[in-house]
């Protein structure tokens, strides 16, 4: 199964094209535009080159500020674009993500996700990264696409793939 995991912002997004059954990341995006990412679902959307798109879902814990509102609003527009794509949609809000990481225990959630990607795709960040010469299942993942990477190993995993 060909995951796109997003993980959305109010400008920019994080977006992976993850292929569950091969265990690696075809594509990696730390900062695509939403037009870009809205394109993106409809190009491989409409040429069959995905089976599922799943996003981040924002929540509130308290007063919601202009930024969150707005990434919402973009969350919202992708899966819109996916919908009419006839793309099945997966929404994850970040804790159903760190749970079905298995990440728990206190400190910087980012980096514990980073981990826990390395660890399932090969232990250690030589093998799970690796390097240019010998690019690993994880090579090109950084800043945002890590969490769009954690989104789509979930729903794919939810998804039985």
């Amino acid at each position: 199964m060909i995951v796109l995991g997003i993980d959305p912002g109010p400008t920019h997004c994080g977006v992976v094209i993850y292929d569950t059954e091969a265990r690696r990341v075809k594509q990696s995006y730390k900062d695509k535009t939403v037009l870009a990412a809205l394109l993106q679902i409809e190009h491989r959307a409409s040429a069959r080159m995905i089976d599922l798109v799943a996003i981040e879902r924002v929540q509130s814990y308290g007063i919601a500020g202009a930024s969150l509102l707005r990434t919402a609003e973009v969350g919202g527009m992708l899966h819109y674009c996916a919908m009419r794509e006839e793309v099945k949609v997966v929404w994850l809000y970040r804790r159903e993500v760190l749970r079905g990481l298995d990440v728990t225990g206190k400190g910087n959630r980012d980096s514990l996700v980073r981990q826990r990607l390395i660890e399932i795709h090969g232990g250690d960040r030589a093998s799970a990264v690796g390097t240019k010469k010998a690019p690993g299942p994880l090579y090109g993942v950084s800043s945002h696409a890590w969490q769009a990477l954690a989104v789509a190993v979930v729903a794919g995993m939810e998804a039985g793939a």
